[in-house]
């Protein structure tokens, strides 16, 4: 018997939801995707959200551990006081 594959996609849930500072939720890799996307390209470039990035696609396409991209995630986003406690 096959163990059943994950969903792939940015559809796929995170692991828990990430309130942000503006009062919005990212809920799903699409919403942490766009997030990144949103930001100054010199914010972008930093180590945090690079992991997160490549953490993010992984999870996407290739079935990875979206665990680990909403822990970057949200690890980026509190070093840059994005997130709220």
């Amino acid at each position: 018997m096959m163990a059943r594959k994950p969903a792939a996609g940015w559809s796929r849930r995170l692991s828990w939801p990430l309130t942000l500072r503006d009062g919005r939720t990212l809920r799903s890799l699409a919403d942490a995707r766009a997030f990144v996307l949103a930001l100054p390209p010199d914010e972008q470039e930093y180590n945090a959200w690079q992991r997160a990035a490549a953490l993010l696609i992984d999870a996407a396409k290739n079935g990875g551990s979206v665990e680990a991209a909403t822990d970057q995630v949200a690890a980026a986003a509190f070093m840059q006081a994005k997130v709220k406690l």
